[in-house]
């Protein structure tokens, strides 16, 4: 059933009701005349007429649960209606009762029901229906009600009055009926349709300050938010009801004088700008970026401030790794430089010290200068080949192989490796139990195996490290190495992948900037979280292909 036809069925609903109204209380005020003034007429005519009316209601309620076509039957209870408004008028006086006037509400029903046609039909009808019923009567057809009506040729003249001025009301009602409901439908529609453009217009502009991924706070003059999007409460990490009504200066963790700075500034200029750092009170802390400008009504008066801010963690994160490529690539050149330089002369240096030692034979503090002048040169030949291995580590070579089997070579040399201590325990985690993809194994070897004696030094005291390799997941591998040791700091984690920044006093600095080149070398992402005492768990996110080189300069790494 359509929109129109629901309607006339609303509506049709509505005439039945009316009709019950208005015969109950014409029926109401004969009794109350009756009782009154008992009249010298009989009055059960109208009663008759009433219960027939009521029938007929009744009739009309159960044939429109069974027809489901509308219109006939409007004209059937127009008709009805028709019929027993004459029944009515009839009784009355005919020509002269003052009745008639009920016809009128009959065709600016039928007007309102079926617009202009209809409203004309049912006035043809009805004025068919009055003059059949008064000449019937002016011809001695019907007997006269109430008996005793004039006669004669005043009462023709004053009859034929009465049909013309009937049939001119009757179409005059009609036609305006009619006009005014077409104008009714017609701004109706028109409402409809414009509350429908503003209904779509309103959840169109919703939908967009929803689907923003920037956070969009609207606070009053004094700061307290009004409104909030999806994106304000995913990025604050706050209930929509624990933001509307706070003070914006409170939620983002500022003290009074932020409020104040940001109003001297919008005076000023347009829009004000500025980043902070924001911990969302669950251990999370980012660097938003955010606008602050005027929002206004219509007319211009200022109502009140519109804050939009974005989360730039990551974006920062991507601007330390460009710093660091950047100094990265100034040390390679220079390591390679330096290498070359140092090479040739320390080994002259180490050699003419083993000579002189084993000639000499020297005793005492002589000695133990010399052993020492011979480890401080293998530990800077060693600093020199990682410097050699960080700045041209040659050709990458990758292959199809199983990386579980490469991460449990790795953990069994681990076991004889003067880093593993009895106290020390290694635990695994391999889902599935092979993983294979191409990589270059050598190197990743290099990777598992700084990974892994770095967890072992960061336990001096013992404890846990856990091995993890999980994939494929959306076409990448896994790896996690997590220890149970001391932890770092958020400057440590900040200049970890450096050269020459190493935690542990006995290392070069540079194994974890080599774990970081061959990383990015696969085109992985490298991540580490750690807290001081917590342990530190290191994940890498290896590509599932080995990827080109164009390619690789994409990937980013991100530490946090």
């Amino acid at each position: 059933m359509g929109a129109q036809e629901r309607e006339l069925r609303r509506q049709l609903d509505w005439l039945m009701t009316f009709r019950v109204v208005i015969i109950t209380t014409l029926m109401v005020s004969t009794f109350v005349i009756e009782l009154m003034y008992r009249p010298l007429l009989s009055l059960q005519p109208f009663y008759v007429l009433a219960v027939v009316t009521y029938a007929m209601t009744i009739a009309y309620a159960v044939m429109s649960r069974m027809l489901r076509a509308v219109p006939p039957q409007i004209y059937a209870q127009l008709i009805g209606d028709l019929l027993v408004v004459t029944g009515f008028v009839y009784l009355t006086g005919g020509a002269a009762s003052p009745f008639s006037f009920l016809y009128l509400l009959t065709i600016i029903i039928g007007s309102i029901l079926l617009v202009r046609r209809g409203g004309f039909l049912v006035a043809a009808c009805s004025w068919l229906m009055y003059a059949s019923m008064v000449l019937l009567v002016q011809r001695s057809v019907l007997p006269p009600a109430p008996a005793g009506a004039e006669e004669g040729e005043a009462a023709t003249v004053r009859i034929l009055y009465s049909l013309v001025a009937h049939l001119v009301s009757f179409f005059a009602v009609a036609y305006l009926a009619s006009s005014l409901t077409e104008n009714l439908r017609r701004t109706g529609r028109e409402l409809q349709m414009r509350r429908d453009d503003l209904a779509q217009l309103r959840d169109y502009n919703d939908n967009i300050i929803e689907s923003m991924n920037s956070g969009l706070l609207t606070a009053d003059g004094e700061g307290a938010i009004t409104f909030a999007n999806r994106g304000a409460v995913e990025i604050t990490g706050r209930p929509i009801t624990d933001l509307v009504r706070r003070n914006i200066a409170d939620v983002l963790g500022q003290g009074p004088p932020f409020l104040d700075r940001v109003r001297s500034a919008l005076e000023r200029e347009k829009r004000f700008r500025s980043e902070l750092d924001y911990d969302d009170g669950r251990g999370r802390k980012m660097f938003l970026g955010f606008t602050v400008s005027v929002l206004r009504e219509r007319d211009g008066a200022p109502l009140g401030m519109i804050f939009i801010f974005q989360d730039l963690t990551e974006i920062r994160a991507l601007e330390d790794e460009v710093a660091l490529k950047k100094r990265m690539a100034a040390l390679g050149e220079m390591a390679a430089g330096v290498a070359h330089e140092l090479r040739n002369p320390l080994a002259s240096i180490s050699g003419s010290v083993q000579v002189l030692k084993r000639d000499l034979k020297p005793q005492g503090d002589a000695a133990e200068l010399m052993d020492i002048v011979i480890k401080e040169s293998k530990r800077l030949d060693q600093i020199i080949r990682d410097f050699l291995l960080f700045a041209k580590p040659g050709r990458f070579h990758p292959e199809t192989a199983d990386l579980v089997g490469v991460l449990r070579e790795t953990l069994s040399l681990l076991e004889n490796s003067e880093e593993q201590r009895p106290h020390h325990r290694v635990a695994t985690r391999f889902r599935p139990e092979t993983i294979r993809f191409d990589f270059d194994v050598n190197r990743m070897k290099q990777v598992f195996w700084n990974l892994a004696k770095n967890a072992l030094r960061a336990m001096p005291e013992g404890g846990t490290l856990t091995v993890s390799a999980f994939g494929p997941g959306d076409g990448q591998v896994t790896v996690t190495f997590a220890d149970t040791g001391i932890g770092m700091s958020e400057e440590d984690i900040a200049t970890n992948f450096q050269p020459f920044h190493g935690s542990f006093a006995s290392g070069t600095g540079l194994g974890l900037a080599i774990v970081y080149r061959i990383i990015e070398e696969h085109g992985g992402r490298i991540r580490v979280k750690s807290r001081r005492g917590s342990g530190t768990e290191v994940t890498m996110q290896l590509a599932r292909q080995a990827t080109t080189q164009a390619a690789r300069e994409e990937r980013r790494w991100t530490a946090s």
